[in-house]
């Protein structure tokens, strides 16, 4: 780019900057790089002048303008950091000289490179405008990666992937991230961009007009139903986005993608005494829904609980819309004009963000306060009514996934349950970011930035000492709690990664399972199609949604054999009491703590007495209240009451395989057990809730449950 282009448009859309300084460091910057060419042939001075030519888009300010035309003068010149402060001023020259600093960061994918990444990481926290400045170095160098010698290329797209692009999805800028990562699929995997790039060509000459007929049906519906709104864009998705879907799904064929096309909505702000609201947007999802098809699993609220980069917007996936040329689901996103901008240069968007300066703490104490007050009032309900445990489990855990109409079903039983309106908006608003101001959203993108440095001795004070986050090898972030080991990043990543993970690798390297991850390692989760989770894994997940999901396929996989030992668990109390036992509908559980129940609910909490959800005392209690033990058969001899089970025991599905109950847990029939698969190669039972299982280990587990007490 020609710089008095350049310079016409600072002029353009940037009448505030001092367009002499800006002259005065380009003239500088030309001055250094006389006689110095590129790989294309170019005088040197065409890279900071198109690189400063992206970084417009991100709102720089004059420092960084002026930094980003001198970027390489201190390392590619006779010109000092000390010439740069004498010419221009400190603040220029401080952030010529991060820049310096990151030019030195190889990343290969050979050798560890820990120490370097941390370099890196640790230059950019120091100032925003630094990060800003190199993405913009670093695209425009990739745009023009093919003049590069070929032995280079690759070495640069893999870092430009694992790094830079990772760090603009961090930070928002998905503007950089989406070009980025789509010109390090054209040189990571030739063959497969080229490869979708032709099964695209067919799409792309639909999606004109396919997209022009969903917006005029959209557009449409929204003039109709009297909604005020800015514009509606459609667009396909970027090429290592699609590429990326295929791979998860172990795809080749690009019918099975549901999304390649989507629509956004852009509403007007809505500000009212200096607060965002967001109620037109949640009306503007109502009436879309109310005329098309919306997919369950396919709705997101980024509104209600934003990305970790700030991203706001509802995506939901509808069907009915564009029937006539292209019969198959349509993303559709909701935004406001300021969450679109966001969304577009992420925290660049901000115009108040104080640049160069120490970042402070200013998170509001009072309301993180009052959230977790209201939370543990919502665990001590669940903890009396465990039925309710599922749904609301379902509704702090995802909440952004489910409809608002089904957050309100939510909402008003924890409300008949006792918990006050108070309670309700502390945790609507301690978790939304919604009232957020912008001070901590930036905190948390230079804590990530921090973190992943490490912290080190008269850094800037860790805000998050209770989390770390690790990068998978596409480029995405992870964010997970200290102590996590790589069972918690597979169930983060994708739930079926989790679920058929076979080994994990971190850095490069095989890890074993219960391995502790910490800031700014790679992650890599090797799979297999007849992989299955382990009852272990349990002891070693640290977060309660891989938990969950480990607990969940589990539950899947032995809801028959559990409702079993459950129903023999109660029938053996009800024995001891003398009551009558348990017919074959479950009739004493019909109306259980006062609620009428369905059968599949009768079944639901025999099932929690054998998982230990609830125990048996609860159960009894809440049928019986404070009724008088009956003990009138103490001394008779039931069936199930052997003296050594052992024959008792089916393991995977086959009977009679060599069984010994373990001395340390001594396993009786009905509680749930599971296998161990001994040196000797006999199978050990052990109670499930066995404290010893800790330290065995884990590929020697096998499922094991009693005979149904029919068979005995």
């Amino acid at each position: 780019m020609d710089y008095s282009i350049l310079r016409k448009r600072i002029e353009r859309e940037r009448p505030d900057l001092d367009i002499k300084a800006i002259d005065a460091a380009y003239e500088c910057a030309y001055a250094a790089h006389s006689g110095q060419f590129r790989y294309s042939g170019e005088p040197y001075i065409t890279h900071p002048v198109a690189a400063t030519a992206l970084l417009l888009a991100l709102n720089p300010d004059l420092v960084s303008i002026q930094a980003c035309l001198l970027h390489d003068v201190t390392e590619d010149t006779f010109l000092t950091s000390e010439d740069i402060e004498q010419k221009f001023c400190s603040d220029v020259a401080t952030l010529v000289e991060g820049m310096e600093k990151l030019s030195v960061v190889k990343i290969s994918s050979e050798s560890d490179q820990s120490e370097e990444w941390r370099n890196m990481f640790l230059a950019m926290a120091k100032d925003i405008r630094i990060v800003f400045i190199k993405l913009a170095d670093r695209l425009h160098n990739m745009q023009t990666l093919d003049f590069v010698p070929k032995s280079k290329q690759e070495r640069i797209a893999r870092e430009s992937l694992m790094l830079h692009a990772a760090i603009a999805s961090r930070l928002g800028i998905y503007q950089f991230k989406s070009e980025l990562e789509d010109l390090c699929f054209k040189y990571l995997e030739k063959e497969a961009f080229y490869s979708l790039l032709h099964k695209l060509s067919e799409y792309r000459r639909q999606s004109d007009s396919y997209i022009n007929l969903v917006r005029d049906e959209v557009v449409e519906l929204l003039q109709r139903s009297g909604v005020d709104f800015l514009e509606v864009q459609g667009r396909m998705k970027h090429l290592w986005s699609i590429y990326q879907k295929m791979q998860r799904k172990d795809t080749e064929n690009v019918d099975d993608i549901q999304d390649l096309f989507a629509l956004r909505v852009i509403l007007p702000d809505m500000i009212c005494n200096n607060e965002e609201k967001v109620a037109h947007l949640y009306t503007a999802l109502g009436i879309i829904h109310a005329h098309t098809v919306p997919l369950q699993d396919r709705f997101k609220d980024y509104v209600a609980v934003p990305k970790p980069n700030g991203y706001r917007s509802l995506h939901t996936t509808v069907l009915g819309l564009g029937v006539q040329l292209y019969e198959r689901p349509t993303e559709i996103q909701i935004r406001t004009e300021r969450m679109h901008r966001e969304s577009e240069i992420g925290i660049a968007s901000h115009t108040n963000y104080k640049l160069g300066k120490k970042i402070v703490r200013t998170f509001d104490l009072n309301r993180h306060k009052a959230l977790q007050s209201s939370m543990k009032k919502v665990k001590a309900i669940v903890k009396r009514f465990p039925e309710l445990e599922g749904i609301v489990k379902d509704w702090v855990e995802r909440y952004q996934h489910i409809f608002p109409e089904d957050r309100s079903k939510v909402e008003k039983i924890l409300l008949d349950y006792g918990l006050s309106s108070e309670d309700l908006d502390n945790i609507r608003k301690g978790r939304s970011q919604e009232n957020l101001k912008l001070e901590p959203k930036l905190e948390t993108q230079m804590a990530w930035l921090r973190g992943l440095a490490e912290k080190e001795e008269g850094m800037e004070i860790d805000l998050f000492p209770d989390k770390i986050f690790v990068l998978t090898p596409n480029r995405d972030v992870i964010e997970l709690p200290r102590g996590a080991t790589p069972i918690d990043f597979a169930y983060a990543v994708h739930t079926e990664v989790g679920h058929k993970m076979a080994h994990a690798k971190v850095n490069g390297r095989i890890v074993p399972l219960d391995y502790v991850l910490t800031n700014g390692q790679q992650v890599e989760i090797g799979t297999r199609s007849n992989a299955s989770p382990n009852r272990y894994w349990l002891s070693i997940a640290k977060t309660s949604y891989a938990q969950a999901k480990i607990k969940n396929w589990f539950n899947r996989q032995d809801r028959d054999s559990n409702v079993a030992s459950g129903r023999d668990i109660l029938n053996k109390e009800l024995d001891k009491l003398g009551e009558k036992l348990l017919d074959e509908r479950l009739t004493l559980l019909k109306d259980y703590a006062g609620k009428q129940r369905d059968f599949s609910e009768r079944e639901q909490i025999l099932e929690s007495i054998a998982l230990g959800s609830i125990t048996i005392g609860q159960v009894i209690k809440t049928l019986f209240g404070t009724m008088p033990i009956k003990s009138n058969k103490k001394n008779v001899q039931k069936k199930c009451d052997v003296k050594d089970p052992s024959h008792l025991v089916i393991v995977t599905g086959e009977e009679k395989l060599p069984t010994l109950l373990s001395a340390c847990c001594k396993p009786v029939f009905g509680v749930p057990i599971i296998g161990y698969v001994t040196r000797g190669r006999n199978i050990r039972i052990h109670r499930s809730s066995c404290k010893d299982l800790k330290g065995l280990e884990g590929e020697r587990f096998v499922s094991a449950h009693w005979q149904d007490r029919s068979e005995i």
